[in-house]
C-alpha cells in the first residue's frame, strides 16, 4: 500500500478516543479555569499623571524612573480603540531588561484622557497631542526619547520622530503597520467593528471576550488592559478606574461565551451579546467625563466601548497614507516590527533591502504584537536600544544577548 493511501485512509478515521474519562473531564476543567479577573495598572506602572494642555487632559502612565536622569525614555503609543494599559506587560519586561523609563499616553478618545474635541482624531491633531504632551511632561530635564507606536499609533509615532520638538529622539519603532496593507485593510474595517458586541455585562465578560475572539492572545495582558477600553455605561467612568472597589455582577461560570469552537474572528457568536441597531439607540444623560458608545440603557448591559470606531473612518486614510515614505525619511535609527512579512509594501521592501531599518518579525503573535508576546517584543526593543548604545543593559547576566535583525 502506497504512502498516499495510508494518509488518505487515516484521514478517513474517526479521532482517537481521550487515554481516560478523567483526563478528558481534566481537559474540560482546565478550560473552564482561565482567570479573567481584571488587574490592576498599578501592578505595571510605577505612577500615572494628568498632564494638561491647550485642548484637554491626558493621561500619561509612568514605569519606575531610571537611575539616572539621562536614561532614555520609552515613549510607546497605543493602536485605535486600545489604550496605554495595552503596554502594562511588555513595560515590566523591558525595564528588567535595559535602563529606560516607559511612558505610556491615552491618546485623545481613549482611556483616561479627556479632551474639548474627543472626536477629532485627525492625524495633525493626534500628532500635535502628543508632542504637546512630551514637551510639557519633560519641561526642565529634556531626556532622549525612543518613540514606539503600534497601529495607528506607529503612524503618529512616525509624524511625531518628523516633526519640530525640542526632545532629542534617539530612535523610532513602528509595530504591525505598515502602509500598503494597512490601506488595504481599511475596506473591511467596519464590518469587523459590526462584528464586535456593542456591550458586555461585566469586566470579566469583557476580558474574555477579548481573549477568546483573538484581539488579544494573552489572557494575562487582556486583564489589565482591556479596562482600559471599556467604560461602565451607567456613569461613563473607565472600568479601570473602578478596579479598587468593583464587584463583578457576573456569578456564572467563567466559561460564559461558550465552547471554543464558537472563536470565529470577526463574527458575533450566538451566545455573545449582540451589537444594536445604531439608529434606534438613545444617547446617555449626566455623564461627568465621558462620552460613552451610543447605547439603551440596559443592565445586562453594564460596560460599552469607551470609543466608538465606526464613527472615526473619515480619518483612517489620513493615519496611513505617505506613512511608508515619512518612516523611511525619518533620520533617527528605525525598526519595524511586524507579526506576517508578507505585509511588507514596495517602498519598505526596497528601503529594508538598502539597510534603511531594522526589521522583525515574531510571527506567533496577533496584531497586538506587544501584548500576545511582550517577553518577545521587550527583547527585540532592548536589542535594538543596545545594538546602537542607547543605553546600558539592566541585567547582570552576561549572556544577555543582542538579537540580530533583518
Amino acid at each position: 500500500m502506497s504512502a498516499l493511501h495510508k494518509t488518505v485512509m487515516r484521514s478517513k478515521l474517526p479521532p482517537r478516543p481521550p487515554k481516560s474519562v478523567s483526563s478528558f473531564k481534566q481537559m474540560q476543567a482546565n478550560s473552564r479555569k482561565k482567570n479573567y479577573t481584571p488587574v490592576s495598572w498599578k501592578e505595571y506602572f510605577y505612577e500615572c499623571k494628568d498632564i494638561e494642555v491647550e485642548g484637554g487632559t491626558f493621561r500619561v502612565y509612568l514605569s519606575d524612573p531610571p537611575d539616572q536622569p539621562d536614561r532614555p525614555r520609552l515613549v510607546v503609543l497605543h493602536g485605535g480603540g486600545y489604550s496605554g494599559l495595552s503596554w502594562s506587560q511588555f513595560t515590566v519586561e523591558v525595564t528588567k531588561m535595559i535602563h529606560c523609563q516607559v511612558v505610556a499616553i491615552d491618546f485623545r478618545g481613549h482611556g483616561n484622557t479627556v479632551t474639548e474635541n474627543n472626536d477629532d482624531l485627525g492625524a495633525d491633531t493626534l500628532t500635535n497631542d502628543i508632542s504637546g504632551v512630551l514637551e510639557a511632561l519633560f519641561v526642565d530635564d529634556k531626556p532622549p526619547i525612543v518613540l514606539i507606536g503600534h497601529s495607528m499609533g506607529g503612524a503618529i509615532a512616525v509624524r511625531v520622530a518628523n516633526c519640530n520638538i525640542s526632545l532629542t529622539i534617539l530612535g523610532l519603532a513602528v509595530i504591525d503597520v505598515v502602509e500598503g496593507t494597512a490601506m488595504e485593510s481599511l475596506s473591511s474595517m467596519q464590518s469587523f467593528l459590526r462584528g464586535r458586541p456593542a456591550h458586555f455585562k461585566s469586566i470579566e465578560h469583557a476580558i474574555e471576550w477579548c481573549v477568546r475572539s483573538g484581539q488579544t492572545r494573552n489572557t494575562d495582558s487582556a486583564r489589565v488592559s482591556m479596562p482600559g477600553q471599556i467604560i461602565n455605561c451607567k456613569n461613563g467612568v473607565l472600568a479601570s478606574a473602578e478596579l479598587e472597589n468593583y464587584e463583578s455582577p457576573d456569578s456564572e461560570d467563567s466559561n460564559s461565551l461558550g465552547p471554543p469552537a464558537k472563536r470565529l474572528a470577526g463574527v458575533v457568536l450566538s451566545d455573545c451579546i449582540a451589537e444594536e441597531d445604531q439608529e434606534d439607540d438613545v444617547p446617555m444623560d449626566n455623564v461627568p467625563s465621558f462620552v460613552p458608545p451610543s447605547g439603551k440603557k440596559d443592565d445586562s448591559k453594564n460596560y460599552g466601548w469607551r470609543i466608538d470606531l465606526s464613527r472615526t473612518e473619515k480619518y483612517w486614510t489620513g493615519w496611513f497614507q505617505g506613512l511608508s515614505t515619512a518612516f523611511l525619511e525619518c533620520s533617527a535609527p528605525k525598526l519595524l516590527l511586524l507579526a506576517s512579512i508578507s505585509g511588507l509594501d514596495r517602498d519598505l521592501t526596497v528601503g529594508q533591502m538598502q539597510g534603511k531599518f531594522q526589521m522583525q518579525v515574531l510571527t506567533r503573535c496577533g496584531h497586538a504584537v506587544h501584548e500576545d508576546c511582550p517577553e518577545e517584543v521587550a527583547q527585540v526593543i532592548a536589542s535594538f536600544m543596545l545594538r546602537h548604545k542607547f543605553t546600558e543593559s539592566a541585567n547582570d547576566d552576561q549572556n544577555f544577548k543582542v538579537t540580530p535583525g533583518c
